[in-house]
């Protein structure tokens, strides 16, 4: 709704002298009471003999005279106060509106210049009060609102906090196009019709109409505060609709996540049984008649039976259903026998065993996991070079590391930040190789006993290493 203007037939503006408007309204007293009586006195003056003996009478009436200017100027000074208290307080009040204070509306008795002063201010301060109460009304309508809110209860709650507000007889907060609702024209002695668009980041939102009675002044301070408080609407409806739409997405992602969870679950389980099987039957089939066929069937059926058992390791930690268990053992000799298992006779290794005696504390079958998964990558993305393992002791801290190294390329830069990652492999691997999931649950593993495993540098004199941490016991004492 565009408020008319109306014509400015005020005056022009008043330029006041160097003095003060109490100090020339003083003047102005003392002159127009104290000058007919200098002059009276003047004129006696003149016309008198000083000479003749009624001379005395003069001199009483001169002393009359002095009295009666300073009698005149009292009176004036008492006048003026009396006549700029007004003005006084008028500016008072002024002061106090400004200072965001309620203003006090100083009435004066008559219609002269003063009295309408005081009357236009009194109005000004109190559609100045009207709109600063509406105005932390709707501060307050603005902070009660919450994300997780419907935009159609929003917009609900707000159409009926106008009508409060502004004191509207009806109000209606519409999520559509504003221009699908056509602008009504004021009619004299109807209610006014009014209208603000709910914008938010340069688009329209919806609209607020409504209605204000008869007798309501609007001006155009107030369509001004109707304005915002239609666009703080727009603001809080369009936050509510994104953060409608990202809880949907985010259930959708975990209903997602949830059905991949029952499906790796579910696939691993299926799997294990013919891979057993075919494993089984290869090793029957190898034991009767040699073939390096049947040889391959049974590495590559132990290769699958590993990344299904790596499937099932990642449901069991998303499920929080791994629970390791602690055992107290050397992890040298695991270390050698899951280096046999490898069957990676064309590749050097060694290891350099620390411990000095100390046990780790861990689940054997959980490490067996951890060091085939890092003894393999050491040997294939190693260029099968020499892999060296060295295990040593911190006995201050009780713990225990083992750090697998190979003499290979190392890890590139970009890789070391999502190389633990879930089904992430590096950027200079084969896309169809491995299944991104061995250092994700070799470190998972780690974890669960109170472990951790880490990359450690790139150092010039090595490929890649990684180092695993685990609790450890100290030797028995001799």
């Amino acid at each position: 709704m565009n408020v008319p203007r109306r014509p400015d037939t005020s005056p022009p503006p008043y330029r006041a002298g160097r003095l003060p408007y109490r100090v020339r309204l003083t003047l102005g007293l003392i002159t127009a009471a104290v000058l007919p009586v200098l002059g009276f006195g003047a004129v006696t003056l003149l016309f008198v003999d000083k000479t003749d003996p009624g001379a005395t009478m003069a001199r009483v009436l001169l002393l009359a005279i002095t009295v009666s200017v300073a009698f005149a100027l009292l009176l004036a000074l008492l006048l003026a106060t009396e006549l700029s208290s007004p003005l006084r307080a008028i500016a008072s009040s002024v002061e106090r509106a400004a200072a965001g204070e309620e203003p006090a509306s100083p009435e004066l008795p008559g219609d002269d210049e003063l009295s309408r002063l005081a009357e236009s201010h009194g109005r000004l301060a109190r559609d100045l009060a009207r709109r600063g109460r509406e105005l932390r009304r709707v501060l307050d309508i603005l902070e009660s609102t919450a994300l997780g809110e419907a935009p159609d209860q929003l917009a609900a709650r707000a159409a009926h906090a106008a009508r409060e507000v502004f004191g509207m007889i009806d109000c209606e907060i519409l999520l559509i196009d504003p221009r699908e609702i056509p602008y009504e024209a004021p009619v004299p002695g109807e209610p006014i019709p009014v209208r603000a668009a709910l914008i938010a980041n340069g688009e329209a939102q919806g609209i607020a109409i409504g209605h204000l009675p008869a007798t309501r002044p609007w001006e155009r301070a107030d369509q001004d505060l109707f304005e915002l408080f239609a666009v703080e609407i727009a603001a809080a409806v369009r936050n509510a609709e994104l953060y409608a739409r990202v809880e949907r997405q985010n259930r959708q992602l975990v209903e997602l996540d949830a059905a991949k969870d029952d499906f790796l679950r579910g696939v691993s389980h299926n799997l294990q049984t013919p891979l057993a099987s075919i494993r089984g039957y290869a090793q029957q089939l190898e034991s009767e008649a040699s073939d390096r066929r049947l040889g391959i069937i049974t590495e590559q059926a132990d290769r699958l039976s590993r990344m299904v058992r790596q499937l099932l390791t990642v449901s069991r930690i998303e499920s929080g259903a791994l629970r390791p268990s602690q055992e107290v053992f050397a992890p040298a000799t695991h270390i050698r026998r899951t280096w046999e298992a490898l069957g990676a006779a064309d590749v050097a290794f060694t290891l350099d065993d620390r411990a000095q005696g100390w046990l780790a504390v861990a689940d054997p079958d959980q490490l067996d996991q951890v060091l085939w998964a890092l003894l393999d990558n050491a040997v294939t993305y190693g260029g099968r070079t020499a892999v060296h393992i060295r295990i040593s002791a911190d006995p201050d801290a009780g713990r225990l590391t083992i750090t697998i190294a190979d003499h290979g390329p190392g890890v590139p830069d970009t890789d070391r930040d999502r190389l633990f990652q879930r089904f992430e492999r590096g950027t200079e691997r084969p896309t169809g190789e491995g299944s991104g999931l061995g250092l994700y649950v070799s470190r998972e593993l780690c974890r669960a006993m109170a472990g951790e495993l880490v990359l450690e540098p790139a150092a010039p004199d090595r490929g890649a290493a990684f180092t695993v941490t685990l609790s450890a016991e100290a030797p028995e004492e001799s």
